[in-house]
């Protein structure tokens, strides 16, 4: 454990030296977890509030956090246990814990798994009967040295490390193989309190990133379906008949002719066709390829057909299976409750803000060439790959693909099993599904849509799924099967990869491999017009330029997100504001409402209107800090109109009082 303690500190280095004035990442989204603390705080301070719904942002319509990455779980954490530190503070101390925790998680999994019988050699065990605990000793740190890789691994990955750039709850990944552990082993032995134990940690889940709720819902079905082992698919010739062959010979002709088509369409940049409906453009080539691609599976389908084989399962799986979902269902309602409560709240008054895409504006996955771009944030190697992710046009926190040159090549070279075959295979299946997920909705390479659909295509169809709108994140399921499978392999090499010395370098080549401190941090000011504002009377603010803004779209107005670090110092409620899922009519809502439509329209761009709106009465501002460096002479020209009262300013802010 002081191995994780210190590889927390050094991994996120220089945190530990800024937990008071600095967050992790580029200024954005940090500042929204930052807000979520305080408010937690302040609801458990004042009597009448409920968490999950505020009018501390998108004052006075107010708006729901349950949808939003709202961190209820760590939120409250920092409220009791981390209460006498501030805000800031108890933020980074969470994500020391996450780094922390995510690796110790990841350990427990792997030292469980190959510390069950059917792991162990028994030869092993019959020796250490004998008086010769050498033999067992040995097994016991080789099954150390293969929990410490698999920690790593997965503590320190390449997908951690981009997320450690603003999306907090994402950091809190221990919850994913404490999940797994807990299911493993109500299906392994049957144990209904590691049901009850996986409910919990899926409830827990709930509070604290949605990602990952879904996906452990994912990992349950594939995981107890691989587990159960009822099927058997494998590939066998079809015979030929003459409609087959004629058939294959269309398939064969429709996929290079539509192949061709796609490939004129590159070349000459497609054209314009006037049909009897109207203009036809044809400018891309995915069209075509989807078509060619839908010839080439039928053509596969009619030369190969899956051999379907039910396998003779134990009596007990399915039964035992079903007992342990259910259970863990049970338990997991029970938990997630209140939230639940608040989700169906929103669906039943049509609340619930849901992503809404066409089939090509839906976000890409991984691109089939990202394993190949190396570690975006390496303090020595990070040039290369960033630029390799800028040229395919893609954010890598998003669609981050390197598992490492050291990983890889020690899966391929561990090809055996050992007694722990059956582990091996259910977590290969875990980690080929998690990648289909992650590739998205269609096949990328080198930033090019090869046209191919895949199933993820499809998801956004599924509800509540379809809140989990980036697929690349799916990768962390792949992180976590990656690392149980190496350290499986690993547990059971021979030869010199047997050699403590040996599997301790390789501990260490994968931590350098994954490093990436000197991390990026965001210094925090406390401009002193926020100080004024806290000792104020009690009235909303807004923060000028004003602006609205979430997950889901561009915004509206400034999209300065300070602003939430700044409500958690003045503590009034802020008039606009940004959040993981905007209220749907909000920009609406705000055109219509005296001062501020106008202020956010102005925010935005627009002229100063000839008869600008005055109704300082009905506005719902009170105070106005204006930022003079970003406020465009329209604002400045409205807020003379305003005849506002100047009660306090510093070297870049003005606070005023308009009513």
């Amino acid at each position: 454990m002081w191995l994780f303690a210190a590889l927390a500190v050094a991994w996120t280095w220089p945190l530990v030296l800024h937990l008071r004035d600095s967050l992790p990442g580029g200024p954005g989204d940090n500042y929204s977890f930052v807000w979520n603390l305080w408010w937690m705080r302040h609801v458990l301070a004042t009597p009448g509030l409920e968490y999950f719904h505020t009018t501390y942002l998108f004052y006075p319509f107010g708006t729901t956090i349950a949808d939003h990455p709202h961190t209820a779980l760590p939120a409250l954490v920092a409220a009791t246990i981390l209460r006498p530190a501030s805000a800031v503070t108890a933020q980074n101390l969470l994500l020391l814990a996450y780094v922390f925790g995510n690796m110790a998680s990841m350990y427990a999994l792997v030292w469980t798994l190959l510390s069950t019988a059917d792991a162990a050699p028994a030869e092993c065990a019959e020796s250490a009967l004998r008086g010769g605990c050498r033999e067992l000793c040995g097994v016991r740190r080789g099954r150390r040295r293969a929990a410490v890789l698999a920690a790593v691994l997965f503590g320190l990955s390449p997908y951690l490390a981009v997320h450690l750039l603003g999306h907090f709850d994402l950091m809190a990944a221990w919850t994913l193989p404490l999940y797994a552990l807990a299911l493993r082993q109500a299906l392994h032995r049957g144990s209904g309190a590691a049901a009850i134990a996986a409910g919990l940690a899926l409830g827990a889940t709930a509070y604290i990133a949605y990602y990952y709720v879904v996906y452990l819902g994912f990992f349950t079905i594939v995981y107890a379906l691989a587990w159960v082992d009822w099927l058997a698919i494998s590939p066998s010739p079809r015979p030929l008949t003459p409609l087959t062959r004629r058939l294959r010979w269309l398939c064969a002709a429709g996929a290079i002719g539509f192949a061709a088509g796609a490939a004129a369409i590159v070349a000459t940049g497609g054209r314009s066709f006037s049909a009897g409906f109207g203009e036809l453009s044809v400018r891309r080539p995915q069209n075509a390829l989807t078509a060619m691609w839908i010839f080439a599976i039928g053509w596969m389908a009619l030369t190969w057909r899956p051999q379907l084989t039910s396998e003779r399962t134990r009596p007990s799986a399915w039964p035992r299976a079903w007992a342990a979902v259910w259970r863990v269902g049970v338990v997991f309602a029970a938990v997630s409750a209140p939230l639940l409560w608040q989700a169906a709240r929103l669906v039943v008054r049509g609340e619930y803000v849901t992503p809404w895409y066409g089939w090509r504006s839906i976000p890409h996955g991984v691109d089939l060439l990202a394993p190949l771009f190396g570690h975006p944030l390496h303090p020595l190697f990070h040039a290369a790959p960033a630029r390799a992710y800028s040229a395919i046009g893609q954010d890598f926190v998003e669609v981050i693909g390197w598992l490492g040159i050291v990983p890889v090549l020690l899966l391929i070279a561990t090809r055996r099993a050992g007694a722990a075959a059956d582990d091996l295979r259910r977590w290969r299946i875990v980690a080929s599904a998690f990648a289909l997920w992650s590739l998205g909705p269609f096949l990328t390479v080198g930033g090019f849509d090869t046209g191919l659909k895949l199933p993820a295509i499809l998801l956004r169809f599924v509800p509540f799924v379809a809140n989990a709108r980036m697929p690349g994140r799916a990768i962390v399921g792949v992180f976590m099967a990656f690392a149980v499978l190496l350290a499986i392999q690993i547990s059971a090499a021979t030869g010199r990869l047997r050699s403590p010395a040996i599997q301790w370098l390789l501990v260490a080549l994968v931590a350098f491999e994954y490093w990436d401190a000197p991390i990026r941090l965001t210094p925090l000011d406390r401009p002193a017009v926020y100080q004024a504002l806290a000792a104020a009377e009690p009235g909303a603010v807004c923060e000028v330029p004003l602006g609205i803004g979430d997950g889901l779209s561009v915004g509206v107005g400034s999209q300065d997100r300070r602003v939430l670090f700044y409500a958690t110092q003045h503590e009034h409620p802020l008039v606009g504001g940004y959040i993981g899922r905007m209220p749907a009519d909000a920009a609406d809502r705000y055109q219509r409402t005296p001062i501020a439509g106008t202020l956010l329209a102005l925010s935005g761009g627009a002229a100063l209107p000839a008869s600008p709106d005055v109704n300082v009465t009905a506005s719902p501002c009170r105070y106005l800090v204006v930022n003079r460096a970003t406020a465009s002479r329209a604002l400045v020209s409205y807020l003379q109109l305003l005849a506002a009262s100047r009660i306090a300013g510093d070297a870049t802010h003005d606070l005023y009082r308009i009513r």
